[in-house]
């Protein structure tokens, strides 16, 4: 475990990362952008956000990377280390993810302080020894430095030969840390093979993959042409997911005096039609919500809210009085289709048969239910 009382480090668990400088509303449309001008633009706070949320969405819940959690680090003296992605906690056994946000690409004199001070904070044991430290910068390296961070016998020429002269006096404030033996030898024997950088492109394309756009999208916006949305086959035998609203539909169907409807006869009877409408728009909705779960940036659930408006947008009509529980069913599910769509994610998908399914999700899980 990091040792949060000698270091003054605050560890926050990332269960699911905040957004509070992702982007929002109508700035999520902007189609005239440039993902690598967006990254380079972005403070350091957005891209300190934005390193964490793809270090816990796109390496430990796509499983590229066996994490057993992703902390976000925070607080004076951080020791050298933004995120912390830890495959083992109580073992010390991770990787850290330091975010370098300079105005311009990172060079020998902008960096070899800060290493300096990792590699001290390692050899005292106050950090653990990760199994790849990786540098993250938004404008990259300079070319000249890209020779030495990719080549480990030039970094470690690097450190141990500008120790004393630049980095010394930049580990503990007040303080001034000289080469000692035990820390030349430290160095000496060091693995500078840990020390590794994602590019920009690089960060940008893995963002960008299928299984990640969620976390794209919540910081570059989103490309409306590019989003997929598919379409789920309406099963043949009712799922155990659509009990409910399904029976809610017969209940409502029972309370029209002429029949006597069960499951079993329901497609055969006259509400045949509009029993497979119904799962029709139930399922149309449904393939609605996993492209709102797999395209909406980090904390924006844009279907959770589109069901709270919906339920709003037809509550007066399902509180009146009807002369059956089906006449409710059918002027709520009419109400439904005037709803005014706001400027969503989702949006574009969300013709009349996806409105009146809403209304049908919304009884799924009992929040509408026909007949009382």
């Amino acid at each position: 475990m990091l040792e949060k009382k000698e270091m003054n480090i605050e560890l926050k668990e990332i269960n699911r990362p905040e957004n509070k400088h992702g982007l929002k509303g109508t700035a999520l449309f902007n189609e005239n952008r440039k993902d690598k001008d967006i990254l380079m633009a972005m403070d350091e706070d957005t891209y300190e956000e934005l390193i964490a949320s793809w270090a816990f969405w796109c390496l430990k819940k796509d499983k590229s990377k066996s994490y057993q959690d992703v902390l976000r680090l925070g607080g004076a003296g951080d020791g050298g280390m933004d995120v912390v992605a830890f495959y083992n906690q109580e073992k010390r056994d991770c990787d850290i993810y330091q975010c370098k946000h300079y105005s311009n690409p990172i060079n020998k004199s902008t960096i070899i302080a800060e290493l300096g001070k990792f590699l001290y904070h390692v050899h005292t044991k106050l950090l653990p020894l990760p199994r790849s430290y990786f540098l993250m910068a938004p404008k990259g390296l300079s070319a000249s430095f890209t020779h030495i961070y990719t080549d480990s016998a030039k970094l470690k020429d690097m450190i141990m030969k500008g120790w004393n002269a630049t980095i010394a006096d930049h580990i503990e404030k007040g303080k001034c840390i000289k080469c000692t033996d035990a820390i030349k030898y430290f160095l000496e024997s060091f693995d500078y093979e840990i020390f590794k950088f994602y590019s920009p492109d690089r960060l940008i394309k893995d963002i960008y993959e299928k299984q990640n756009r969620h976390v794209y999208h919540q910081y570059f916006g989103v490309k409306k042409e590019e989003l997929i949305r598919e379409k789920l086959e309406v099963p043949d035998i009712v799922s155990n997911y659509e009990n409910k609203y399904i029976l809610h539909l017969i209940n409502a169907y029972n309370d029209v005096d002429s029949e006597e409807i069960s499951i079993d006869n329901v497609e055969d009877s006259s509400f045949g039609e509009h029993y497979k409408r119904s799962r029709e728009e139930f399922w149309l909705a449904e393939s609605v919500r996993k492209m709102s779960i797999e395209n909406c940036p980090g904390d924006i659930d844009d279907f959770a809210e589109l069901e709270e408006d919906m339920y709003h947008h037809v509550a007066d009509t399902y509180e009146e009085e009807y002369d059956n529980a089906f006449k409710k069913v059918k002027a709520v599910t009419k109400q439904a289709v005037s709803f005014n769509k706001k400027d969503r994610i989702i949006s574009g998908e969300l013709g009349s048969p996806e409105l009146k399914g809403v209304c049908f999700q919304l009884s799924n899980e009992d929040r509408l239910i026909w007949k009382k």
